[in-house]
């Protein structure tokens, strides 16, 4: 094993903390900004149709507790559904990314777009075929 170490030293690669880049390049905000107001719109649009959705069915809370568990309640399925969507991720572009035929940025991006889209044109087929053939009960 030994035999393969190369005999001249090792270089390390510049760090994105050198001092070696330009001292006018920022981070720019627009991405971050439109990520918020991305996020902000979807939790309104959420919470739209949620309560028209209680109004539809007519029922009459008298206090707001079983909104505020609903509202958890959901948080939290959103919240296993975004970590479980970096495992998904992860695996699924691990192979294009190791054989280098997407750079990583690429991989990940298209990785999004499908999951998403995926989950807009889904019909539910499955699980309502699965539930005639295998009932729980």
């Amino acid at each position: 094993m030994s035999d393969y170490v190369t005999p001249q030293a090792l270089h390390v690669a510049a760090s994105p903390l050198s001092s070696d880049l330009p001292r006018h390049t920022k981070n720019s905000k627009k991405p971050l900004f439109l990520f918020g107001m991305v996020l902000l719109a979807g939790v309104l649009f959420a919470a739209n149709q949620l309560f028209g959705d209680i109004q539809q069915t007519g029922a009459v809370f008298s206090n707001s507790l079983p909104l505020i568990l609903l509202g958890f309640a959901l948080l939290a399925a959103l919240g296993f559904e975004f970590v479980n969507g970096f495992h998904d991720t992860a695996n699924a572009v691990a192979t294009v990314i190791y054989t280098r035929s997407l750079s990583p940025t690429v991989a990940v991006v298209w990785s999004g777009i499908f999951n998403f889209l995926g989950v807009l044109c889904s019909s539910g087929a499955v699980p309502s075929a699965l539930s005639r053939c295998c009932p729980s009960n």
